[in-house]
């Protein structure tokens, strides 16, 4: 299985396929958590009971994090998305601190 599969489909940028669940979270993690959206690769796969989201982020986007959301939760943005962008934001920071620091280390 490459990189861009998952066992149920193919990941396509969340941009194209999603693009109001995109501007929220990328818009929110800018407020809250000062992350830009180009700190992140937000992509998405298509599945019959909804999307399954998945976020790559930190050095070379070596992390991540992903949720199951079904169409009507993205349509109307609850607050099962509010939670899973907290999560995502606390995470993403705390990645990135210690890729930071990880790069400051004197060698």
């Amino acid at each position: 299985m490459s990189f861009d599969e998952t066992s149920s489909g193919r990941e396509q940028p969340m941009r194209i396929i999603l693009p109001n669940l995109y501007n929220e979270i990328t818009k929110q993690l800018e407020e809250q958590h000062n992350i830009h959206p180009y700190d992140i690769q937000a992509k998405a796969v298509t599945e019959d009971s909804g999307y399954q989201v998945i976020i790559y982020f930190g050095d070379g986007f070596s992390h991540r994090k992903s949720k199951h959301f079904s169409s009507e939760a993205i349509e109307k943005m609850d607050t099962d998305e509010s939670g899973f962008i907290e999560e995502l934001g606390d995470a993403c920071k705390e990645v990135m601190i210690a890729d930071y620091f990880k790069m400051m280390r004197p060698t």
